[in-house]
């Protein structure tokens, strides 16, 4: 029987073995501007990285950083783990080196929520004490820790410990921060001071807790008080943005809290109870006072007699609104009413408005408590003055400039319409779900294409170019929009559509279009590489005879101001300049591409104009598809997750993350890997923590030995009725429960 120093040398050689072999044929990549990059390292502790988790993976807008999670214990990380546990890799002139961002148990025993800051320089946790793992829930912990410095209990600031004002279980729901996290937005079913008034049954009520970064005063305070200190409606909850109150789907907190925290987007009831009470947007500002949004600018907003109180008399009795999104630093939001704001809005449906918050003109440079509500644009004006019929707003840019939005009517004037009818372009029909762009500076509209419903037809106008169970119904409801931005301003919108929008387009397939707001030019980019597959336009089945189709990847929008989300941290298709566009596909579009399944592709824009070009950036042979691709906005890494070894030392066969590079690679060649000899074969059982693994180069020494901690998950622990396994050991069924499967991406 082999000893413990003969297995380990063993077990050395045959990793290394497997992982020099597998990759070697590896096909390279069509686009010969880039190469494969290893993200992830090559030991994962015989765990994959989980690539269909959107909650926790993030890029950095250079590229040069990229966190994902996992189940595999490595890098130093703390362990065992029964939901995923999270990391960072950073890309040095070496290679991909990671490293862990998680507390240690001692400080939260129970992670329920992750963010990052949009730089992905800050990672913030909240979760429940380690010391009170297992028990009632009666303290939060909000902590901040800088992914650049190494993961040690003593890196992590706690930046809020937050303990009831009363008996019971405390439960506290991150709903979003700014940018720095100085301003962090919760809600809770349990009052947090005396002050508070009290909560009945199935109420919460939503606080910000401000840590008095720049000179600003830390305080705790309620969401969603009038200008007295006093909530709106004790009896209704406050939904961060769309969330909570909406009607169409629309669960939207897109830039709800704007980057410095000096304006938070709420809707409350004003009248009644529930979400199906009548209700209006409001923003807090500058954390003292509030302004009710959606209300017409004169007369002066008044309540009970006083000026200025919110909300403003007759509140209760106009039509609700609908917050659709805000540009990142508070300026600007857009929001869907069907009351009439402005002496222009005479139809009576439902419209589109954006309202300016800022300095009144008699307070240039006012501070931010100061600010008001200096305009209010109807967008979706008809000059014909029929009713919009405006479905939802599909993307704002940051900066709010623009507005991607979706209407039944007509909004163009006749000489507009007769320009495209000369052009020999497509017009909108009313009745149609039109797509359209505004634009806040020139205060103009344009109209890219006719969308589509599932029954081939659009608002009951049949529509020759939509294929009968296509929808693009979730582009403007957001339950998994594939649409984004990209510019401050928002002059490139790139989205996938059954809709036929270009000649160039003429299968029945969804396809991935880029629409220039400047040059007004829409161009379809899934293309075939090189024209093969008739230029992307061969129809294509799948073994249950849907039609394989182009995809960007879906976001998914949970109601809240996750940072990740509204910065597209997870899923991001366009370069910031819109010159490169990365999206999947099932139907072969490359000679390459000879699996069956989902592959990653680039677009990139011709630089003398045209239609442009594609290449296939994933192998087109793996044997599992490509679940995720995305883009850094500098478009100099492509990131995607696959089971291929496309590098020499990735031959486990488990799903890691890729990142196809712009440019030559790393100044240091893969270092040669041998089989071990004599005394070298009794290394470590463990490695030495932490473990840090570049990924497009051979590991240290010792380097595929398992981290300390690490091991594989034993039989499940059976646990009695009303009880949970947690790490290993049964304990009371809580809440946690759904957080942790929130966690896990399902």
């Amino acid at each position: 029987m082999k000893n413990a120093c003969q297995r380990a040398g063993a077990l050395v050689w045959a990793v290394v073995a497997v992982g020099g072999w597998a990759a070697a044929s590896a096909p390279a990549l069509t686009n010969p501007e880039r190469h494969y990059e290893m993200v992830s390292p090559v030991f994962k502790g015989g765990f994959r990285i989980e690539p269909t988790n959107l909650l926790n993976r993030a890029m950095s807008p250079d590229g040069e950083a990229f966190a994902f999670n996992s189940f595999g214990v490595f890098a130093g990380a703390p362990g065992p783990a029964d939901v995923p546990l999270d990391y960072v890799a950073r890309r040095d002139e070496s290679g991909w080196v990671t490293a862990p961002i998680m507390p240690s148990e001692s400080l939260i025993g129970d992670t329920e929520d992750v963010d990052v800051s949009p730089s992905l320089d800050t990672v913030f946790v909240k979760g429940q004490p380690g010391f009170a793992y297992g028990l009632e829930l009666k303290e939060q912990i909000f902590a901040l820790h800088s992914t650049a410095s190494v993961d040690t209990p003593a890196s992590w600031r706690v930046i809020g410990a937050l303990k009831s004002a009363e008996s019971g279980e405390f439960q506290a729901g991150y709903l979003g921060a700014s940018s720095d996290f100085c301003h962090v937005l919760f809600r809770t079913e349990t009052r947090l001071s005396p002050e508070a008034p009290p909560i009945g049954e199935g109420e919460r009520q939503t606080y910000e807790l401000n840590q008095g970064c720049g000179g600003e005063t830390a305080s705790l305070a309620l969401l969603g008080l009038n200008n007295k200190d006093k909530l709106i409606s004790a009896k209704c909850k406050q939904g961060i943005g769309a969330e909570v109150y909406n009607r169409k789907g629309n669960d939207t907190g897109f830039n709800a809290v704007s980057s410095d925290g000096a304006e938070v987007f709420f809707t409350t009831c004003t009248a009644g109870v529930g979400i199906d009470a009548p209700h209006q947007l409001f923003v807090r500002v500058g954390g003292s006072r509030t302004l009710e949004v959606s209300r017409p600018l004169a007369p002066q907003c008044e309540a009970g007699g006083a000026v200025g109180e919110v909300p403003c008399d007759g509140a209760g009795a106009r039509p609700n609104a609908e917050f659709q999104g805000a540009s990142e630093d508070g300026s600007k939001v857009y929001f869907a009413t069907e009351a009439p704001l402005t002496s222009e809005d005479t139809d009576g449906g439902e419209d589109l408005y954006m309202a300016a918050i800022g300095c009144p003109a008699a307070k240039p440079g006012c501070s931010a408590a100061e600010r008001e509500v200096t305009s209010l644009t109807q967008v979706s004006h008809d000059p014909a003055a029929h009713a919009a019929e405006v479905q939802g707003v599909v993307k704002v840019a940051p900066d709010g400039r623009r507005v991607y939005f979706v209407a039944r009517d007509d909004l163009l004037n006749s000489s507009q319409q007769a320009g495209l009818e000369g052009e020999g372009r497509p017009v909108p029909h009313v009745g149609a779900d039109n797509l359209y762009v505004y634009d806040s500076e020139t205060a103009a509209i344009a109209f890219i294409g006719g969308l589509c419903v599932a029954n081939g037809q659009s608002g009951g106008v049949e529509d020759i170019q939509c294929a009968a169970g296509g929808s693009d119904a979730s582009l403007w409801q957001k339950d998994e929009a594939r649409a984004q931005t990209a510019g401050s301003d928002g002059r490139y919108f790139v989205f996938a559509t059954y809709a036929r929008l270009t000649g160039s387009d003429t299968n029945v397939a969804r396809d991935v279009y880029r629409y220039d707001a400047l040059a007004g030019r829409l161009d379809r980019i899934s293309l075939g590489e090189g024209g093969f597959d008739d230029n992307g336009n061969r129809t294509v089945l799948d073994g249950s005879g849907e039609v394989l189709g182009a995809e960007i990847t879906p976001a998914k929008v949970a109601g809240k101001g996750f940072l990740r989300e509204d910065h597209e941290m997870a899923t991001r298709a366009v370069s910031e300049d819109g010159s490169r566009i990365v999206f999947k596909s099932a139907e072969p579009l490359s000679p390459t591409a000879a699996n069956g399944l989902e592959n990653a592709y680039e677009w990139r824009e011709s630089p003398g104009g045209g239609e442009g070009s594609v290449s296939l950036i994933s192998s087109g042979a793996s044997t599992e598809p490509v679940f995720s691709v995305l883009i850094s906005p500098n478009g100099t890494g492509v990131f995607f997750a696959t089971a291929d070894g496309l590098v020499p030392q990735d031959g486990d066969g488990l799903f890691d993350w890729y990142d196809a590079r712009l440019g030559t690679g790393f100044s240091l060649p893969p270092a040669e890997r041998r089989p071990c000899e004599g005394d070298a074969c009794q290394g470590p059982l463990t490695n030495p923590a932490p473990l840090l693994v570049p990924g497009s180069v051979a590991q240290a020494p010792g380097g595929n030995f398992a981290a300390r901690g690490a091991k594989r998950r034993g039989p499940p622990v059976k646990c009695r009725k009303g009880y949970v396994r947690r790490k290993g050991r049964c304990v009371k069924r809580t809440h946690r429960t759904k957080r942790t499967s929130r966690r896990r991406g399902k």
